[in-house]
């Protein structure tokens, strides 16, 4: 499942002329690569695109229009935006929500899109056209119908206008991205998108879709703290070895070495000692792999239970 992007439309609401629109709109463009990198997006906008506007008088396919650079970032946009299941009405009634049973207000002005966010435990997303949106949250005033009554409250809704706001939601986005993946299936289908920098030998694909689902979950949550440490935590200026990000990574002792090597179609097919590995519960379960520094990941050979319990195929 896609992490849900809502456009706040009270961004698009400015005087801001077209020069200062084309400015914000290579930010928004930027912020949206910078959270497809974490997982897939699916951007949610209150109008279809072509009517909208991105500021008073100024139709967002104006500015598509201007220039040959924004017809490709509008190409990537309408992308973003195809992933998610009309607008922003008809996703909140998908997932069960009736839109006119509450409202939402941002410094008293009604804000359709921080409200969907809140709403969809999602993120509103803001075109960066003055500093007010120059935050990594809002806060919303909530007024709905419960049981025949007004009910009022506060909360605040995660935010972002720029891709250095946005890093702040980092590690919230992936969690929720892979919290969505329940079986080896969909995450073997969604490795490309959420574990970039972990190969595979292909024994190990085997190995997964085999693996007994009580370690599901801990094999899950492993295979992100590897991602992290390879892509984030990992300076060979400063060490040969990262920073693990996971406190149970260990190399194997010397007399069990043996049991963690693999042919490695890397190496022409000769054998590799996949010596690192991380360890799951409950049991004894094993995720092995060995450090290719030359391209900054980490390959995968092995997962299931540790190796001289089961015989390894």
């Amino acid at each position: 499942m896609p992490l849900s992007l809502f456009l706040n439309e009270l961004s698009c609401q400015s005087d801001s002329g077209a020069r200062r629109v084309d400015e914000a709109m290579a930010a928004f463009v930027a912020t949206l690569k910078r959270l497809k990198t974490w997982q897939e997006v699916a951007l949610v906008t209150e109008s279809p695109l072509p009517q909208a506007e991105l500021a008073r008088g100024y139709l967002y396919q104006q500015w598509v229009n201007a220039t040959p650079l924004n017809k490709e970032r509008h190409r990537l946009i309408l992308s973003l935006r195809s992933r998610a299941p009309g607008t922003l009405r008809g996703v909140l009634e998908a997932a069960g929500h009736d839109p006119s049973e509450v409202e939402h207000f941002h410094d008293g002005r009604r804000a359709s899109g921080i409200g969907a966010a809140h709403l969809m435990d999602g993120m509103a997303i803001s075109l960066p056209v003055t500093q007010k949106w120059a935050t990594s949250w809002l806060d919303v005033d909530i007024v709905q119908l419960v049981e025949d009554d007004i009910e009022t409250s506060q909360d605040r809704v995660r935010h972002c206008s720029t891709p250095a706001e946005a890093d702040e939601h980092e590690a919230w986005a992936r969690d929720t991205g892979l919290a969505s993946l329940t079986d080896t299936s969909q995450l073997l289908s969604s490795w490309p998108e959420f574990f970039p920098s972990l190969e595979r030998l292909p024994r190990f694909d085997r190995d997964l879709r085999a693996l007994d689902p009580k370690w599901f979950r801990a094999a899950r949550d492993l295979l992100a703290d590897l991602q992290s440490t390879a892509a984030q935590h990992w300076d060979l200026a400063r060490s040969p070895e990262p920073d693990w990000q996971n406190p149970h990574i260990t190399p194997e002792s010397q007399s069990r070495r043996h049991l963690c090597t693999f042919p490695d179609p890397d190496l022409d097919g000769r054998p590799a000692t996949f010596s690192w590995h991380g360890r799951m519960t409950p049991g004894k379960g094993r995720l092995y792999f060995r450090l290719v520094p030359e391209r900054m990941t980490f390959r995968l050979a092995f997962i299931g239970a540790k190796p001289g319990s089961d015989r390894l195929s």
